[in-house]
């Protein structure tokens, strides 16, 4: 009997003697991409719809938010004072002169704001005890003093000098008045943005794998992963911008971005947490060795010395967390000494569930944790960075403006916001596919990422700075 057939039905010969489901369907089974039989593609695929993460929770947001307040600024630099110790000191040295005077030479990096500062009639007294009274000012540069208690003179390397107070004879006028002194503190916004396309035909397209967005739920759409990572990574560069950031030394900069230049426009890049400490706060450098005793004696005596918090956050490396948590072992510290958890509602367990752990020295409260940003080996964490050293002592305790009485944080985010527009956080959809309005007739929605903002710090003299190589 003839028989008439397609060719997609044609069998393959098997190689198994016994005629299965399995066998049957494979056998018949035709792969209309690449014309060939013997494929299983008529079996459904046992596939978990639950997407393993591997690296787990990858977001590295959460040390400002955390630590820091917001406030808006409507300008792209923003400004403001701390006021200078209100005693002076300066580096000089004094040379023999004939008679019962001396001469005092300031040192050229003391000399601009230091002059000023000096007036006839005060007594200064160098590290070596010896008490000089200022007698007269001689030219720009130098003055002549006396040393106290001896009509003998002294000569004196180049040394530094506190200005303890004054002395003046029977009869004499009143000395020159004193102007306080200010830091001044600037540091700009950045314009950071980010930005996620899907086609309408991929957004149709279902998945085995179920996935969230935080803008459009869950659901068997790959492109809402798209969409929560695109929102996870710009949430990150807020962050590293905020954390690592410094300022742009580029005047210009020349871009064109999806086809509209900016024609030399500045590029404003803020200065972050971490360039703020090294460049204005206290830094220890503790070399390729493992942090002592006597190393975290010296960061108490350094932080005491220039009124530091009482409570600190140490965001740790892993090799200095480990070498921290090596050396509180061997002590028995860990939640010793007095640990008052201030900074968590006096809740040790607050403390615990946060990631943190805390130990006292000489009054002073370290909460430290493993800052996982110094880790990651995408970003400060990968082969050639040394980050892992490296540990941030950030203040946890809020001072007072002394007019107002408002609490002042240690740091803070800015962003640009007026008249009731905020760019602190801005995100809008575009674009001809899935909106219900569409905005376009291109074939694809578009979401839009943009933020304007920069860091804040406030008395850099009270942060500390742990870097091992």
């Amino acid at each position: 009997m003839a028989t008439v057939s397609n060719a997609a039905s044609i069998l393959t010969p098997s190689a198994l003697r016994t005629a299965t489901s399995f066998n049957y369907v494979s056998s018949t089974t035709l792969d209309l991409v690449s014309g060939e039989t013997g494929s299983t593609l008529i079996h459904k695929r046992d596939v978990d719809e639950q997407l393993i993460k591997r690296y787990g929770e990858q977001g590295i947001t959460g040390l400002l938010e955390m630590h820091g307040a917001k406030k808006e600024c409507t300008n792209n630099l923003f400004e403001h004072y701390e006021e200078a110790l209100i005693h002076n000191s300066f580096t000089a040295s004094i040379t023999a002169a004939s008679g019962n005077y001396a001469e005092l030479d300031l040192d050229s990096g003391s000399k601009q704001g230091t002059l000023a500062a000096i007036r006839v009639g005060d007594l200064i007294q160098n590290a070596n005890g010896n008490i000089y009274l200022v007698q007269e000012r001689t030219d720009v540069d130098n003055y002549h003093v006396q040393l106290v208690g001896t009509d003998e003179t002294a000569t004196v390397a180049s040394s530094v000098f506190a200005i303890i107070g004054n002395a003046f004879a029977e009869g004499t006028g009143q000395p020159e008045g004193l102007s306080p002194r200010v830091h001044h503190y600037s540091n700009h916004t950045q314009i950071i943005k980010e930005t996620f396309e899907v086609t309408g035909s991929e957004a149709t397209n279902i998945t085995y794998l179920k996935v969230n967005s935080p803008e459009f739920g869950s659901g068997y759409l790959w492109y809402l992963k798209g969409e929560s990572d695109t929102y996870k990574r710009f949430q990150d560069y807020c962050e590293l911008a905020c954390v690592l950031g410094q300022t742009s030394a580029a005047s210009t900069v020349d871009q064109t971005v999806s086809g509209t230049p900016n024609d030399g426009n500045r590029v404003f890049t803020t200065e972050g947490l971490l360039p703020f400490i090294e460049n204005k706060g206290q830094s220890m450098n503790l070399g390729s060795s493992a942090i002592t005793m006597a190393d975290f004696d010296a960061a108490v005596k350094s932080l005491d010395k220039f009124r530091g918090a009482k409570e600190m956050a140490l965001y740790a490396g892993i090799n200095l967390s480990l070498d921290i948590d090596d050396l509180l072992a061997a002590q028995g510290a860990y939640a010793a000494g007095g640990a008052n958890y201030g900074t968590f509602a006096n809740s040790k367990d607050m403390a615990l569930n946060l990631g943190f752990n805390s130990f006292s020295r000489g009054g002073y409260t370290f909460h430290k944790k493993t800052y996982d940003l110094f880790n990651r080996p995408d970003l400060l964490g990968g082969t050639g960075f040394n980050y892992n050293g490296y540990g941030m002592c950030i203040p946890m305790d809020s001072q007072k403006d002394a007019k107002s009485g408002a609490k002042i944080p240690s740091l803070r985010m800015r962003y640009k916001a007026a008249n009731g527009y905020s760019r602190e956080m801005e995100h809008w959809l575009t674009g001809g596919a899935i909106l219900q309005n569409k905005t376009s007739g291109v074939d694809e929605l578009r979401c839009n990422y943009r933020t304007e903002r920069g860091f804040e710090g406030f008395a850099p003299n009270r942060f500390l700075l742990f870097k091992k190589s």
